[in-house]
């Protein structure tokens, strides 16, 4: 009754994962398992294991006591390995496909610069008159930086001591820059033009098709 019990408790912490490979290892004991405790600090792999019996995650979910050793032997390491997923009240494992793992982790990689690059932004300051060579050679920056992968605030306001230019003139220069930037950049928030301050949010287009993809 005990042991029935310990396996009970166990089967509520342990969820199963579809990353394992079929054994056709007679079970000696089965239960569901609907929640998997993931040690953030022990995944110890093959026989650095220290345990002589395990309980395997099978595909239905289910756990299978077995004896490591049999376990092992039974395991293609060239393909698969097997790990340590909780070491109480149950020692908890599943074998990992190499190729699956090594996927996973250049997904998160991959997911990790995308998310980077969405937090880098950077503001360039234009004001509405500007003389051309000088508005160029800041453009040619601000299209850098999304060649890159940021996201910029183009910010334009009046020189210092100078009045606004009429509303019809300053939403002109802001449309001008917007068309400049278009063949790498996409507005991804609405313009913002009060009290002579204008301002352009634009993101990498090259970002826009990673995160319409991703929704895909």
């Amino acid at each position: 009754m005990a042991t029935f019990l310990a396996f009970r408790a166990a089967a509520k912490r342990i969820c199963f994962s579809p990353s394992h490979r079929i054994l056709s290892y007679p079970p000696t004991c089965r239960l569901h398992a609907s929640a998997i405790i993931y040690s953030r600090y022990n995944k110890l792999k093959n026989e650095k294991i220290p345990f002589a019996e395990v309980h395997l995650v099978e595909d239905s979910g289910q756990l299978v006591k077995i004896a490591l050793r049999d376990l092992l032997a039974k395991v293609d390491k060239e393909v698969s390995y097997v790990e340590l997923q909780a070491a109480e009240p149950l020692a908890v494992v599943k074998i990992i496909d190499k190729k699956e793992a090594a996927a996973r982790r250049k997904q998160a990689k991959e997911q990790q610069k995308m998310n980077a690059k969405k937090n880098v932004k950077k503001e360039f300051q234009f004001t509405w008159g500007m003389a051309i060579g000088d508005l160029e050679h800041k453009l040619d920056r601000a299209k850098a930086e999304l060649k890159r992968g940021s996201r910029v605030d183009l910010v334009f306001a009046p020189k210092s001591g100078q009045k606004s230019p009429p509303m019809a003139q300053m939403r002109e220069r802001m449309q001008l820059i917007a068309d400049k930037v278009a063949d790498v950049g996409v507005e991804w928030k609405s313009r913002e033009l009060s009290r002579g301050i204008g301002a352009l949010f634009v993101q990498s287009s090259g970002l826009q098709c990673e995160e319409e993809g991703s929704a895909e």
